[in-house]
Formats: structure tokens, C-alpha cells, sequence
């Protein structure tokens, strides 16, 4: 007898495939979480990026400005073999209430003559000729420094000296044609009344007959300002240049967002009257100074403000070359 067996199975009910709703919305929560925090990190980064770029330009916009300082002070005065800080004699002066020996330029040691009427009227640009003569450094007060449409905001530190190098018989081979001129012999100092490339005659007329030709040397005159202002809504540091139309020329930016400029001057004074002195009471002594009196040895400029921190300070050192009168003497 044939048995049938039939064997009935009961399933589960499967179940549906895919996400839940709750799924869906706690993976769509952290998917959200997770690209916040990627969004915040990358915008962080750029932040810290652009800071770090603003603080490079701003470190490198610095030392071309340092640069340019510490070149001018070095160069200031220089006019060929006439140099403004060559000839200087040992006074007595009162400072601070004590008498102490100085260097001042020597009078009478040198002729300056200045015949453009157009430099001569104008405090910047003029040559003088005294014993004081601070022909190749000055400084300009906020309220007399005055260029068109500048708005200044610090006191304009002025460096003059020559460049080229114009002999009798190749002058036009050495200087720029109607830019700023000047003659020198290693006694004469000549700002000539146009800036025409002059004759051989000219600059030997000029400088007087007793001038030897070698000595001669005609020049572009060069006359920089470096001061703290605003033009056109760009506040900072900037530099001016005096130009063939003997007036300054355009601003160049060279730091943004510095908002003043101190300046200090440092002197030498108490030459010893040998090289190495005995006792350390008479070594030379060396002063700071807010007043610009004489020929310094050393320039100081501090700086304040900055693109990113207004009250950021920044220092400029320059030497100035011969301003260490007592290394300059032959004893």
C-alpha cells in the first residue's frame, strides 16, 4: 500500500528590501554632520592660508621697503669724490645741560651753489650751505610735506645724493637728459639753473676754472621721501621721488596699512682722543634723538599699524654712511 507524505512548510514573510525611513534620515543627518565639518575645515584652511599669504607679503613688502631705506642712508650725500659728510671738525656744544665735543660739517669747507629756481624755493629739494648742512638727510614736518591729493599722516624722511657718473667728453653716456642735474668737483657743489644735457664748458664754468677735469662729475639729482599717508582711500607707507618737472612724482605704495612712523636719530659724540682709550669713561658715547640736528649714524624708523593688526609695530635700522664722525678721523 502506497503511503503519500505531503509535508506543508510554513515561511516567514520576507522582509522588504532597502532603507527605512528612520535610516534614511539618520544617514542624511550624518552625511550632513560630516560635510559641515569638512566645509568648516576647508574654509578654515583657506583663512588660515590667506592670513599666512597676507602676513608673508606683508614681511616681504617690509624688507623691500627696509631695503630701500637702508640704501638711501647709505648713498645720502654722496655726489661724486664731493661728499657732504667728508670734511666735519670736533665743537663743543651744550646737550641735555652738559657740554660735550661734537661733530658738525666744517664751515667753510666746501661750496654749494643752487641755481634752479625751480628746487631752490622748496625745503625738500634745495641745497644749503652752513655749518649745520643737512643737505643729505632731512626731515619734513607732516604739515609742509604736501604733494597733490596726498593726505599725509607722518613727519617725510628726505634722502638727496647723485647718481651716474658723467665725465667731461661722456656726459650724455652716463645720466638721463632733462632729469634732475647736478655738477660736483670734490669742492663744488652745482645745481644748475636748467636740466638741459649741458657742454663740457657749461659744467666747467659752473664749477669754476680751478676744477680739475678728472674731478668733474655730472649727475642726475636724486631726491627721495619716504612718508606715512593716504591717497585715493590706500593708507601705508610710501615713497616719493622728485621728477623731471622738478616736483614729486606719483606715491609708491610700499607697505599697506601702516597708520604712522616714528623717527629717531643716533648720535655720536665724545670722540676720544685716541683709538683705544684707557678707561671705558672715554669711549664715544652714542645718543637717541627725536630731532634730526646733525648727520646721524644711524636712522631708526618704527612703523605702526599693519593689514591685519592695527597696532603691529615694525623697525627699520639704517646706517648712514660717515655719520660715525669719530671713525672718520685720522688721529
Amino acid at each position: 500500500m502506497k503511503t503519500n507524505n505531503n509535508n506543508f512548510y510554513i515561511t516567514a514573510a520576507s522582509k522588504p528590501k532597502g532603507f527605512s525611513l528612520i535610516e534614511f534620515a539618520v544617514a542624511s543627518l550624518l552625511s550632513m554632520i560630516v560635510l559641515m565639518a569638512v566645509s568648516k575645515g576647508y574654509f578654515t584652511a583657506r583663512q588660515l592660508n590667506t592670513a599666512a599669504n597676507e602676513r608673508l607679503t606683508v614681511q616681504q613688502d617690509l624688507r623691500n621697503a627696509a631695503n630701500m631705506i637702508v640704501r638711501d642712508a647709505r648713498m645720502a650725500g654722496n655726489f661724486g669724490c664731493f661728499n657732504m659728510t667728508a670734511e666735519t671738525e670736533i665743537v663743543q656744544k651744550t646737550i641735555g645741560g652738559k657740554t660735550m665735543a661734537t661733530v658738525q660739517a666744517k664751515v667753510g669747507g666746501r661750496k654749494i651753489k643752487d641755481n634752479n629756481s625751480a628746487t631752490a624755493v622748496s625745503d625738500a629739494f634745495k641745497l644749503i650751505n652752513d655749518s649745520d648742512n643737512l643737505l643729505a638727510i632731512r626731515s619734513i614736518s607732516r604739515g609742509n610735506f604736501k604733494p597733490s591729493d596726498f593726505n599725509t599722516g607722518s613727519d617725510a624722511l628726505i634722502f638727496m645724493y647723485g647718481t651716474g657718473n658723467g665725465r667731461i667728453g661722456g656726459v650724455s653716456n652716463e645720466v638721463d637728459n632733462g632729469a634732475p642735474l647736478i655738477f660736483s668737483s670734490c669742492d663744488t657743489l652745482v645745481r644748475p639753473a636748467d636740466d638741459t644735457m649741458p657742454t663740457n664748458e657749461t659744467v666747467r664754468n659752473a664749477l669754476g676754472t680751478s676744477s680739475d677735469d678728472n674731478e668733474i662729475t655730472v649727475m642726475n639729482y636724486i631726491v627721495n621721501a619716504y612718508v606715512v599717508g593716504n591717497i585715493g582711500g590706500q593708507q601705508g607707507l610710501y615713497r616719493f621721488q622728485l621728477t623731471s618737472d622738478n616736483k614729486w612724482g606719483n606715491p609708491q605704495l610700499l607697505v599697506k596699512g601702516i597708520t604712522d612712523a616714528k623717527l629717531k636719530y643716533l648720535y655720536i659724540n665724545d670722540c676720544p682722543e685716541v683709538v683705544v682709550p684707557e678707561s671705558s669713561d672715554d669711549f664715544e658715547k652714542f645718543q637717541y634723538s627725536d630731532s634730526l640736528s646733525r648727520v646721524p649714524t644711524l636712522i631708526r624708523m618704527t612703523l605702526s599699524g599693519g593689514v591685519q593688526d592695527a597696532n603691529q609695530i615694525y623697525t627699520i635700522d639704517a646706517a648712514v654712511r660717515g655719520g660715525n664722525a669719530c671713525a672718520n678721523r685720522t688721529l
